[in-house]
C-alpha cells in the first residue's frame, strides 16, 4: 500500500493472533510502517529543527548600536508557526541612535503583513525606577523584522521608542518582548 500520510492519514489492518502471516502480507505490514514512519519523521525533521526546539538567535537592532549591551534571544517554530522572544539589557555603550526601533525576525513572516498589526507585548524596564511600561510589537509593513512601541504617559496608545520614550534610558535598563507570528 502507498502511504497517504502526510495529506490525510493512513489506514493499517491490524493483524490478529488467528492471522496467517500472509492475511495481511506480514512483509507488506512491515514496509507499510516503516513508510510511515520515515514520512513522520521527514515531517517531524531532525537536529536544529526538531519540532517544538527552541534555537539561539543573534538578532540585528536597528535605532540602537548595542555596543555592551546583552542580548538573550530564542525562537521555536512548529510548522509555520513561530514564537520569538528574548531580552536586550543596556550596557555602558549602548546609544539610542534613532527612533522607530526595530529588531529583526529569526525566520521570515509571511509576505509584508499590513501596517501597525500587533504580533506580541514588549516590557520596558527603568533599572533607576525599578518599573516596567508595557508596549507592543508591531509588523510595521516588512517581513523581516518587527517595531518595538512603548506607551505614552497617560495616553492610551503606543508609539515608537526614542532616547526619552517611554523613559530617559540608562545602563542596565532593559527590553523584553514575546511575539508569535506565521512564518514565509
Amino acid at each position: 500500500m502507498a502511504i497517504n500520510f502526510p495529506t490525510s492519514l493512513d489506514t493499517f489492518t491490524n493483524p490478529t493472533a488467528t492471522n496467517a502471516l500472509t492475511s495481511p502480507s506480514h512483509s507488506q505490514q512491515h514496509s507499510d510502517i516503516n513508510d510511515a514512519v520515515e514520512a513522520l519523521e521527514a515531517k517531524v525533521a531532525i537536529g536544529n529543527t526538531v519540532l517544538g526546539t527552541y534555537q539561539a538567535y543573534t538578532p540585528t537592532v536597528s535605532g540602537v548600536t548595542l555596543g555592551n549591551a546583552t542580548t538573550s534571544t530564542r525562537y521555536c517554530r512548529v510548522n509555520n508557526l513561530v514564537n520569538y522572544y528574548g531580552s536586550i539589557s543596556f550596557g555602558s555603550t549602548t546609544t539610542i541612535t534613532a527612533a522607530n526601533w526595530e529588531i529583526s525576525l529569526p525566520v521570515n513572516c509571511l509576505g509584508t503583513v499590513p501596517f501597525f498589526v500587533p504580533t506580541g507585548e514588549a516590557g520596558y524596564y527603568d533599572a533607576s525606577s525599578g518599573i516596567i511600561h508595557w508596549g507592543d510589537v508591531i509588523a510595521f509593513g516588512s517581513s523581516t523584522s518587527l517595531r518595538l512601541r512603548a506607551p505614552v504617559a497617560g495616553q492610551t496608545y503606543t508609539t515608537n521608542l526614542s532616547s526619552t520614550v517611554p523613559f530617559t534610558w540608562a545602563t542596565s535598563d532593559r527590553i523584553l518582548f514575546n511575539v508569535t507570528y506565521e512564518a514565509a
